[in-house]
């Protein structure tokens, strides 16, 4: 299964997830630009397998990604810069037992955006 992740424009995604046979996921970046809508995805996001995944998507201008790595989950926020490779920085470590928890604290309403 892929899951695309978007910051400002649904044609062209800014990262995706692509969930390996195992269950587990990776975050692919954008690693080139061809023009016309087309983009090489081959950086990774982490180095570790991504246990389970929460995306919260948004054409206007910033997203979310909840990330669990073992029993813990983190952030990473995804903005619009103009370009087509948004900047992204994890704004929150491994900390959060819960999804919830950890949007309610960053004050983030699930219903906001589009999983």
């Amino acid at each position: 299964m892929i899951r695309n992740i978007y910051c400002q424009d649904a044609s062209l995604a800014a990262m995706f997830a692509k969930q390996k046979k195992n269950g587990t996921w990776d975050i692919f970046r954008i690693s080139e630009i061809f023009g016309m809508g087309s983009a090489d995805y081959k950086i990774k996001v982490f180095d570790f397998e991504i246990s389970n995944l929460v995306i919260l998507n948004s054409t206007i201008g910033i997203s979310y990604v909840c990330v669990k790595k073992d029993q813990n989950w983190c952030l990473l926020e995804i903005k619009a810069n103009g370009t087509i490779e948004c900047e992204w920085k994890m704004i929150s470590e491994f900390t959060f037992p819960t999804v919830d928890k950890m949007l309610s604290d960053y004050k983030i309403n699930q219903l906001d955006f589009n999983s």
